[in-house]
C-alpha cells in the first residue's frame, strides 16, 4: 500500500476500512488500495479539484472516477456515513463526498436528457424532411376549389 499524506488519519481509516466494499475476501473484484482510492476521492471533493487533474500518485484518474461513480450509484457513501454517525470529523468528510456524488449524478442525468432530446429533435427533422410533399396538381386543385367556392357565394 502506498502511503500518501492525505486527509485521513490512521484512526479514521481504521473505522472506515471495514465498512468499504472491494476489500480482499469480498465477493467480486477488490480494489487494489481502498485507502488510496479514498484519498483520491477526498482530494477531488475537498480541494474542489477535477478528476482529470487528479495527482498522479493516486493512480489513473479514469479508474478512480469510474469506481467513484459505481460507489455513488450503489449509495455506498451514504451507508458508510450512516454507520459512522457518531464521528463528527468523518461525517464532515463523508458529507463532502456525498455532495460531490450528488452533483455528478445531477450532471450525468442532465447530460443524458440533453442527448435524448437531441436524438428526438434529429428524428423529428428527418421525419419532416421525409414527409410526403403535396403534388402541384393537389395544391392547384385546392386553390381552384377555394376560388370557385368563393365566387359562387358572392
Amino acid at each position: 500500500m502506498q502511503k500518501i499524506n492525505g486527509v485521513l488519519r490512521d484512526d479514521q481509516w481504521e473505522k472506515l476500512e471495514p465498512l468499504l466494499i472491494g476489500r480482499p475476501g469480498d465477493s467480486g473484484m477488490c480494489g487494489r488500495d481502498n485507502r488510496l482510492f479514498m484519498e483520491a476521492v477526498l482530494w477531488v471533493a475537498l480541494k474542489a479539484g477535477t478528476w482529470s487533474n487528479l495527482a498522479p500518485e493516486f493512480g489513473r484518474w479514469r479508474t478512480s472516477y469510474m469506481r467513484f461513480r459505481r460507489w455513488t450509484k450503489a449509495d455506498v457513501w451514504r451507508r458508510v456515513a450512516e454507520n459512522l454517525a457518531d464521528d463528527h470529523d468523518l461525517q464532515v468528510i463523508l458529507q463532502a463526498i456525498i455532495v460531490l456524488g450528488d452533483e455528478h449524478t445531477r450532471l450525468n442525468t442532465e447530460r443524458s436528457i440533453r442527448r435524448a432530446n437531441v436524438k428526438i429533435y434529429g428524428r423529428a427533422l428527418a421525419s419532416a424532411a421525409n414527409a410526403k410533399q403535396p403534388r402541384a396538381d393537389e395544391l392547384s386543385s385546392s386553390w381552384v376549389w377555394l376560388v370557385s367556392n368563393d365566387v359562387q357565394t358572392s
